[in-house]
């Protein structure tokens, strides 16, 4: 779905979700089909087949996360009521701009930037060719956990496959995408396939839940509260 897109419910949420992982499932599964078939040309299929997974799992965080964070915009809630991933989020340029200056000014705007949101509501639209978030290429385990962070949604649902994913999983893809000569077997394949499947599955369970429960919102246990009385931001 190209473009700007409006996501206000949690049904129209995961219908997205659905219709972006079915297609990578037949992808996915299609290929391990030709795998369990072709032995003549295994050896080819099984590298592109570590790309092509690789990338699904990739593309699906990405999409996912995405989708979100716009289904929370779509809610039009004040970021005094938000967690404060989403003020970040806004702060995105003012954060770099502060990083890469010593003035006062660039300072004191950083700070009446942030003081002033809490008067707004959170309200920007997902568009598919500028996302919110990105992964970088590079869907490793601390990257992973940065998105997390990004869209305020606790879970470990990649901590019990860290090791996996560093040093299987990306190392197999970067001998692959940079055209390496390295040696794969089915079981490769097939242990990536299993993991990946397992891994975008529960994501999008994840992403579903946290909508559904309003994760977004702040909860009264922690005591966030976006203000003006607020401690400074501190640009690291």
């Amino acid at each position: 779905m190209a473009g700007k897109t409006k996501i206000k419910t949690v049904e129209t949420l995961e219908e997205l979700l659905m219709q972006d992982l079915a297609w990578r499932k037949k992808e996915m599964f299609s290929l391990k089909i030709l795998v369990e078939k072709d032995e003549v040309n295994e050896p080819i299929l099984l590298r592109a087949g570590i790309a092509l997974l690789c990338a699904h799992f990739e593309g699906f965080i990405k999409r996912a996360s995405n989708y979100y964070i716009g289904y929370v915009a779509e809610q039009k809630k004040p970021y005094s009521e938000l967690k404060k991933n989403f003020a970040a989020l806004k702060m995105k340029k003012e954060f770099k701009s502060c990083s890469l200056s010593e003035k006062h000014s660039v300072h004191k705007r950083l700070l009446m930037t942030y003081d002033a949101l809490a008067t707004r509501k959170f309200k920007e639209k997902y568009d598919e060719n500028n996302p919110f978030i990105s992964t970088h290429s590079n869907p490793s385990s601390k990257e992973l956990k940065e998105i997390l962070e990004t869209i305020g949604v606790d879970s470990d649902i990649f901590e019990t496959k860290a090791t996996y994913i560093d040093s299987s999983l990306l190392e197999k893809r970067h001998h692959v995408v940079h055209g390496d000569r390295s040696e794969l077997d089915k079981s490769d394949f097939f242990t990536t396939f299993k993991i990946i499947i397992e891994l975008i599955e529960a994501y999008k369970d994840l992403i579903i839940d946290a909508a559904d429960k309003k994760e977004y919102l702040k909860g009264e246990e922690n005591g966030e509260q976006l203000s003006s009385t607020d401690s400074a931001p501190i640009c690291q």
